[in-house]
């Protein structure tokens, strides 16, 4: 009995929030297997539901270290928002007008 009290239960996870409304406060927070995956989930979130949006390894190496160095001075800041602003700008053709 001594031993199962010993054990400290996990932490409580965070409540859920929507991706758009996750602060660089959040991310910083984020396990590091998890980061990666939240910026594939932006940057394919952020293309607007399209179907031939592809996951881009490439793309998420390159972004997922400039959102760790902005987020550590950013803490306010929206990650969502610099994911998409970084995913634009990585955008082989970039954004077409209609």
């Amino acid at each position: 009995a001594a031993t199962a009290m010993a054990q400290t239960p996990p932490p409580a996870p965070a409540p859920a929030k929507p991706v758009v409304k996750t602060t660089c406060a959040d991310y910083i927070g984020m396990d590091e297997t998890i980061k990666p995956r939240f910026v594939y989930f932006v940057v394919g979130h952020g293309k607007h539901g399209r179907k031939d949006v592809v996951f881009d390894e490439v793309a998420v190496e390159k972004i997922k270290p400039q959102l760790d160095e902005y987020c550590k001075v950013n803490l306010s800041k929206s990650a969502y928002d610099k994911v998409l602003a970084s995913s634009m700008a990585s955008e082989p053709h970039g954004i077409k007008a209609k």
